[in-house]
């Protein structure tokens, strides 16, 4: 009787150990996220990923009540059910969500810094013409940067604060429009005019830059509706991600061996899609190739339809056909925070503390 007992505990001992480990092994994945170090400000330049409501003031309206629905903010709009990737990096280091900058009149403050993403733009100019409603491309923000951080540059203020940059996936979607030559790289292609801008903002005072490359385009849920690979995923997408990704790492070498006193991190969201993917039990997440909310077929672009969101939003990779849930967001800022195999050569910890 003893014996068995004595296995029962030890069955039961095992079990809780093995529950409480699984369960710390998740939550160390997931937000929210908080920090004893500090940064001045953050300040947020990309696409919709990371916008926060910048569409909203340029006349686009939120396109379906689905979007924040874990998250209502007034007057914002976020591509996701909830926090984007700048949210959760804010929430880590103790500063406000930096807003929308075209929400700030002009005698409000960027003490904290501001967000200057813009949905459906990316770093090429020409990107513009193709986009559906109004967008700022990466130019049009940082010269609304420009405008905003004189005072930072005087107290020393910007050197110390974040910079992050998440673009890229659009100019790729829309390289046939713009007459993308298949001959070239497309790595290549994009590279060059992102170095530029990046010494741009170093110019104007930005010395500690977090670059974000771009998912497996092939694995999004609008990509297999679309074209329907007998793979799981659109391998030819991914090979022109791939093209670009591969130019970051030296790219942002270069520029911190020749920029004093800048540091670069490239926070690699290829390998985390690739990773969920992989594992997603172990993350938590049960779908990875379907959106969470139903998606509006007669739209141009893929969209949820008017409220209709599922109700396990947390076991979803993708919101919509195109944007991560918010549990994707938190996965990619936690592994970036500790990880240096994520963001690289050094964490996002390390480059704070820099």
């Amino acid at each position: 009787m003893t014996s068995i007992y004595q296995a029962s505990c030890i069955s039961f001992l095992l079990c809780h150990f093995l529950l409480v480990n699984c369960c710390s092994h998740l939550a160390s994945h997931r937000g929210p996220f908080k920090s004893n170090i500090s940064i001045p400000a953050l300040f947020v330049f990309g696409d919709s990923w990371v916008d926060s409501g910048n569409g909203q003031y340029m006349g686009n309206p939120n396109p379906s009540s689905a979007y924040g629905v874990d998250f209502k903010v007034d007057n914002q709009s976020r591509a996701s059910n909830g926090k984007t990737m700048a949210d959760f990096i804010a929430q880590t280091f103790g500063l406000p969500l930096p807003p929308p900058f075209l929400s700030l009149k002009k005698s409000e403050s960027i003490q904290f810094g501001a967000n200057y993403a813009s949905s459906g733009c990316g770093i090429l100019p020409e990107i513009k013409q193709y986009t559906f409603g109004n967008c700022m491309v990466l130019d049009e923000q940082i010269e609304l940067f420009k405008s905003s951080v004189k005072n930072l540059r005087e107290n020393d203020g910007l050197s110390k604060s974040l910079i992050f940059i998440n673009m890229g996936q659009n100019d790729i979607d829309l390289n046939k429009k713009l007459q993308y030559n298949a001959s070239l790289d497309m790595g290549q292609y994009l590279a060059k005019p992102l170095s530029k801008r990046l010494q741009m903002l170093y110019d104007l005072g930005g010395r500690k830059f977090l670059v974000s490359n771009v998912l497996p385009l092939g694995c999004r849920p609008f990509s297999i509706s679309q074209e329907k690979p007998t793979t799981r995923c659109v391998e030819r997408l991914n090979k022109l991600a791939s093209q670009f990704n591969s130019y970051l790492p030296q790219m942002l070498k270069d520029l911190q061996s020749t920029l004093l006193g800048s540091k670069f991190v490239l926070l690699d969201v290829y390998k985390v899609f690739e990773d969920v993917f992989s594992k997603p039990a172990s993350y938590g997440i049960s779908d990875i190739s379907h959106s969470c909310c139903a998606i509006d077929s007669v739209n141009p672009i893929p969209i949820c339809k008017n409220g209709e969101v599922c109700s396990d939003r947390n076991q979803y990779a993708f919101f919509d056909a195109i944007h991560p849930s918010e549990v994707m967001n938190s996965i990619m800022i936690s592994r970036c925070l500790k990880d240096s195999s994520v963001c690289k050569p050094i964490n996002l910890m390390k480059l704070v503390k820099a």
